[in-house]
């Protein structure tokens, strides 16, 4: 589930440059990590206009475990988009490893992203 998006920058700039991604575990919304390749052009544009409305007031992620050097810079949107991530592994803290981005799951509810290892 997408929770926020960085800011492009270079060839990005003015769409998105990484997708800040997150999934409930033990019934709780948590922080998954970054996931900044797999895009095309289209699909970052179109990302960026669905998300603008949904950025939420007072920069505050919805959730309470981002860590810090992921905060930064970051925009936080209502958690409310569904995404497939493709991935390695997690890491010992529970982030993505070798993500990339596969597109969006329209079919999903945003309470069906689940860690499932």
């Amino acid at each position: 589930m997408i929770l926020g998006f960085t800011e492009g920058a270079g060839r990005r700039e003015g769409t998105i440059g990484a997708l800040l991604v997150g999934l409930h575990r033990g019934g709780k919304l948590s922080f998954a990590g970054g996931v900044g390749t797999g895009f095309t052009d289209a699909a970052l544009h179109d990302l960026r206009q669905q998300l603008t409305p949904l950025i939420r007031a007072g920069a505050t992620p919805p959730v309470d475990d981002v860590p810090r050097r992921d905060a930064r810079g970051a925009i936080w949107v209502e958690p409310v988009i569904v995404g497939e991530v493709e991935y390695r592994s997690f890491t010992s803290d529970g982030r993505l490893r070798h993500s990339s981005w596969r597109g969006l799951r329209p079919d999903r509810r945003p309470e069906e992203a689940k860690f499932s290892g």
